[in-house]
């Protein structure tokens, strides 16, 4: 084989060789996993701590911050990595710290989190103040409620957790008194975002005591008595044979009929009530004319008894 040949070989093959690297070293580093995950649950740059030395009567309690670089002042030590770590993991970090520094044979060290954006649960929704709630590990949804306070009174039993690591949501429906077993122990971790869900509403037109708009409270489920029962009831001249659920089913308007005589009787069935239904109970014009008639009557008895009196 030629002299230049070989030598020419040799050029291209260092050239290629070359281009080669760079895309290798972009494999590794896109397959290498990340030290410190996105969406770790542990101490991060901001949090604060409570920090408590047993052995140091100079500094028995020491408000500390975790810093930009992920670490906390430790006296007689220095800095001590902690961020990614659980209150109990950081606190074995500043022990082993103080034994390395051969400051206290057998330290004691307490480490209270004050604020941790990372262990924590957001609360959000139809709750009376919506805030974070301080979560150290995973625990069931009855606790994290029992820290939010009451519900609004627009707030169903619905409830959604949505987690911090990307795990699909959790859609949690209580019964009718919020005391589902199952329901108030499906599990919330640090960093979930649990969300109370607010109740729809319905509209009461036409021969109704109260009409307007109402909330589906207390449940999702409602049925029809109630929100009759909700909008303060029908009227005197109501035509409760003619009463109507007008629903949008699919873009289009549905029509439910309703006898309210015989629904106050169990007669019919109750229906329940959908978010943005429309409750309709039409006029009785012959309850009008004799309702008209019944109050004239009583002003003219009402007159004759005056002037007999007078």
């Amino acid at each position: 084989m030629p002299r230049g040949f070989v030598t020419l070989f040799r050029i291209l093959a260092v050239i290629a060789l070359m281009n080669l690297i760079p895309a290798i070293n972009s494999q590794q580093a896109a397959s290498a996993p990340d030290s410190m995950p996105g969406n770790a649950v542990g101490l991060a740059p901001g949090d604060t701590l409570q920090a408590h030395f047993l052995d140091f009567p100079e500094a028995v309690s020491l408000p500390v911050t975790v810093s930009s670089a992920g670490t906390i002042f430790v006296p007689y030590v220095g800095q001590v990595k902690v961020a990614g770590l659980t209150p109990d993991e950081a606190e074995q970090a500043v022990i082993e710290a103080l034994q390395a520094k051969q400051v206290v044979k057998s330290p004691q060290v307490s480490l209270t989190v004050v604020s941790a954006r990372n262990l924590s649960v957001l609360v959000l929704g139809a709750v009376a103040i919506p805030h974070q709630i301080p979560l150290l590990s995973p625990a069931p949804l009855s606790l994290v409620l029992g820290q939010v306070g009451t519900f609004t009174p627009v707030a169903s039993y619905h409830i959604l957790i949505a987690h911090r690591d990307g795990a699909p949501p959790v859609d949690v429906e209580l019964d009718r008194t919020g005391m589902s077993m199952r329901g108030l122990s499906a599990e919330v971790r640090p960093g979930d975002v649990v969300t109370v869900a607010q109740a729809g509403s319905f509209f009461a037109l036409g021969e109704f005591t109260h009409p307007g708009i109402f909330p589906i409270t207390g449940t999702q489920h409602m049925t029809l008595m109630q929100a009759v029962a909700t909008a303060g009831g029908p009227t005197l001249v109501a035509s409760l044979s003619r009463a109507r659920i007008l629903r949008s089913v699919d873009g289009h308007r549905e029509e439910i009929e309703v006898d309210l005589a015989k629904l106050h009787d169990g007669k019919v069935a109750d229906p329940l009530i959908q978010t943005d239904d429309i409750l309709f109970i039409p006029r009785n014009q012959v309850k009008v004319v004799v309702n008209s008639w019944l109050n004239q009557s009583l002003y003219a008895l009402s007159t004759v008894n005056t002037v007999k009196n007078y």
